[in-house]
């Protein structure tokens, strides 16, 4: 398994420190996991200027739009998620994307059984059009620029009270090139913030759960310190407080006790990419 985690240079701080302090690269594992930390605080600029042309263009090229716009109470961070095939080996073909408030219950390989039954879209994502859990298709992530700014983003975002945000481009492309798009079933759609109308139904109305979204917490902590959906659910939502609660010396031994018995395992290996310490990149679009 590869993990990508894009991040600018404050986090990427945070993620090197957290890797020394629960000795991470320690670790032994049944199957070999790689994980790749990115800095893009270079890359920002760039950034910026793919957004302002995208939403200047799909704002009837008004020329005083400005990225500052485009946040919606969001940090530009919100975007990195689109410009990940930037990042990313460049033979990847299919990137699964999750926020970090997304706990999965269940084999990962089902996912990518319904990438096979249609590779060529442009992304997989959930009847509810979260952009916390969709998976990309790494070969044509750049088209996600050019489609979004042909759409009618700004009625779109009035339509469907959606705030100008990332997730705006993936709902613009889905309501104009629906062609373009495939979903995933409804047991790799479970967002809180669209499922809490089945609160007291949910095992009945979706039997078959792969992932929870508990998108994001409040006032400031995790979501797993003040979910109400954590304290209020005990039989459903709160299975997804196991693993975060977990302490990280549990799930190191956790982890050892599931090599196979004959099997030495796999350490885990983490790389922290600087700017000018990449994989080949594909380079960013220009003049879209």
């Amino acid at each position: 398994m590869h993990v990508h985690i894009i991040a600018d240079g404050d986090a990427c701080q945070v993620l090197n420190d957290v890797f020394h302090r629960t000795e991470l690269r320690t670790w032994v594992t049944r199957n070999s996991i790689e994980i790749h930390a990115y800095d893009v605080t270079e890359d920002l600029p760039h950034l910026d200027r793919l957004l302002n042309f995208t939403f200047s263009e799909a704002h009837s090229r008004d020329p005083t739009f400005t990225v500052e716009a485009t946040n919606a109470g969001f940090s530009i961070g919100a975007y990195f998620r689109l410009i990940a095939n930037h990042f990313i080996p460049p033979y990847v073909k299919h990137l699964l994307y999750m926020d970090t408030d997304v706990v999965i219950m269940a084999n990962l390989g089902q996912i990518f059984q319904y990438i096979m039954a249609n590779p060529d879209a442009l992304f997989h994502w959930g009847r509810d059009m979260c952009s916390g859990f969709v998976v990309f298709n790494a070969l044509r992530m750049d088209e996600i620029w050019k489609l979004s700014a042909l759409s009618p983003l700004e009625n779109i975002s009035r339509t469907d009270e959606t705030a100008v945000a990332d997730q705006l481009l993936l709902i613009a492309i889905n309501a104009t090139y629906p062609h373009e798009v495939a979903l995933l079933e409804y047991g790799w759609d479970m967002h809180v913030a669209s499922k809490w109308i089945y609160y007291d139904t949910l095992v009945e109305k979706i039997p078959d759960v792969g992932m929870l979204h508990f998108n994001g917490g409040r006032d400031g902590f995790a979501y797993w310190t003040n979910h109400n959906f954590i304290s209020g659910y005990p039989d459903t939502w709160r299975n997804g407080n196991y693993s975060a609660s977990l302490p990280w010396s549990w799930a190191r031994y956790r982890a050892k006790t599931m090599i196979r018995p004959g099997q030495v395992g796999h350490k885990i290996n983490i790389t922290l990419w600087g700017t000018a310490q990449r994989h080949d990149r594909r380079p960013f679009p220009v003049g879209i």
